[in-house]
């Protein structure tokens, strides 16, 4: 088992494509445990144009059930995290937590870049929530870099983990249970 979770770690650290795809299944894992279904209240990789006609396809659109959406996607920072908790002095920690939070923006600019909230056909709140799914690393990119959290938000990407996320998809799986107790109480009352 030690031996599987090393080969696992090794190949999240040297296969992009792996780690992403790695992070979208934590992803729905989580909107999953939220009592959220695939095909329901959110989609996996569903496929939109921008203007330009460029294909856009974000790891999750969120419904919520007054017909507007939140955009979720997966970004996952191991390489230098994983330095900084293999360093030898704080030096090599400082500087690889320095990296970190660089790779970490990085991603925060990419998403910005795409402007999923701006898609046709999305109706959204005008952000991004991007998904960091190892806790200590998403702790350690904001810790360290302190304005992080806010150069985010400037970029319209909101910075998440499983830990801030989990309240977010439980409320909007509470929105859809109301919604669906509003309907058929509707209904009833139709009928009557």
């Amino acid at each position: 088992m030690g031996r599987e979770a090393d080969t696992l770690a090794r190949a999240l650290k040297g296969d992009k494509k792996l780690a992403g795809n790695w992070g979208e299944v934590q992803l729905e894992r989580s909107l999953q445990l939220a009592g959220l279904e695939r095909d329901v209240h959110y989609e996996a990789q569903a496929r939109f144009r921008n203007e330009h006609g460029d294909i856009r396809l974000p790891d999750f659109v969120l419904k919520l059930p007054d017909g507007k959406h939140v955009v979720i996607d997966s970004k996952v920072s191991l390489v230098d995290y994983d330095r900084a908790l293999s360093a030898d002095t704080d030096a090599e920690r400082s500087a690889a937590l320095d990296a970190h939070v660089r790779a970490v923006r990085n991603h925060i600019d990419d998403l910005a870049g795409k402007d999923y909230a701006g898609l046709p056909g999305i109706e959204s709140p005008g952000f991004v929530l991007m998904f960091m799914p190892i806790e200590a690393a998403y702790i350690e990119a904001v810790r360290h870099g302190r304005d992080l959290f806010d150069y985010g938000c400037r970029q319209n990407v909101v910075l998440v983990s499983h830990g801030t996320l989990m309240p977010v998809l439980k409320t909007v799986s509470n929105l859809w249970m109301l919604a669906r107790g509003n309907a058929q109480a509707q209904e009833l009352a139709d009928r009557a």
